[in-house]
């Protein structure tokens, strides 16, 4: 009698760690996205990985220098030869890939969880989860949207998440609605977002204003505004800029700028205190947004 060989284990973020020859000099862990992970690394050895199946859906954004010399093997996809740079390498859950290349590379690394693409096919294009298939890609380029937005989660990254949960999030939730539209074998939709018109009713957004208001020096989620407007996370983000023409995480920091405004007219607090009092990380991200939305830095301003 045949012994049936149980599939191996899929992997969560943290279990990966110790399934691969090397370390992440950036990730997303301690910032607490949720259903994101990112990790960064500019001198990644050259390696023969054969990497376990992960959980998540499985992204990797080449930099410079890109690898040589590869050997890709993953289902039915294989890749051999020079990768290119600035190119997305795109693997399904649950699946056992091999990884090869000669010369010590740059790359980001993107898990999306189920759940969250889960979330997101249903709210955003009413698709069954179970009919979105991510066939593997190897160097794509083919999608300038969606290499824009890995961009921008890598710069959060390496910037120390100044734009916090909001920020994040809304970007896993913009990139999920892309790779659906441009690299899924969707089944059941035409790409089009499902209830694509609309505003927010004028009491949502009054009490989203006042929740912004209470909670600005803290690291407000997308998900907990959604709640106050009993939305789900992606239908609240795309009402909320339909209704006041910035993204929910612009609006916070419009607001940290205004509450700033009034903090440094009064004159009692240090300006190191003011950002810290409104919500940014410290007084170099309040310099930065300052100059930027009112024109002088805040110590011109006083």
């Amino acid at each position: 009698m045949t012994r049936k060989v149980p599939p191996p284990k899929t992997l969560t973020p943290d279990d990966r760690l110790g399934h691969i020859p090397y370390a992440f000099r950036h990730t997303s862990a301690p910032l607490g996205w949720h259903g994101l992970r990112v990790e960064h690394d500019t001198r990644q050895p050259a390696s023969d990985i054969l990497h376990p199946p992960l959980e998540c859906l499985w992204l990797v954004l080449t930099g410079e220098p890109f690898p040589e010399g590869t050997d890709h093997r993953c289902d039915d996809a294989r890749h051999n030869g020079d990768g290119l740079p600035h190119a997305v390498n795109l693997l399904p859950p649950g699946v056992e890939s091999r990884w090869r290349w000669r010369n010590t590379i740059e790359s980001t690394h993107y898990q999306l969880s189920p759940a969250l693409v889960a979330k997101v096919a249903e709210e955003a294009f009413d698709l069954d989860p179970a009919r979105v298939h991510f066939p593997v890609r190897y160097y794509d380029r083919s999608s300038p949207e969606v290499i824009d937005t890995l961009t921008a989660l890598r710069h959060e990254l390496l910037t120390g998440g100044p734009g916090g949960r909001l920020c994040a999030e809304s970007l896993a939730n913009v990139l999920i609605v892309q790779l659906i539209r441009q690299m899924s074998n969707r089944q059941g939709s035409n790409g089009v977002i499902r209830g694509s018109g609309g505003r927010l009713a004028r009491h949502s957004l009054r009490a989203v204003e006042e929740y912004i208001h209470a909670h600005l020096d803290q690291n407000v989620a997308l998900a907990d505004l959604a709640d106050v407007a009993h939305l789900s996370e992606f239908h609240f983000a795309r009402l909320f800029k339909q209704t006041t023409g910035l993204s929910p995480h612009q609006f916070v920091i419009h607001q940290r700028v205004e509450r700033a405004k009034r903090l440094i007219a009064a004159g009692r607090l240090p300006l190191a205190q003011i950002a810290i009092d409104v919500g940014f990380s410290d007084q170099s991200q309040l310099n930065r947004h300052f100059k930027r939305l009112v024109g002088v830095t805040p110590k011109r301003f006083a």
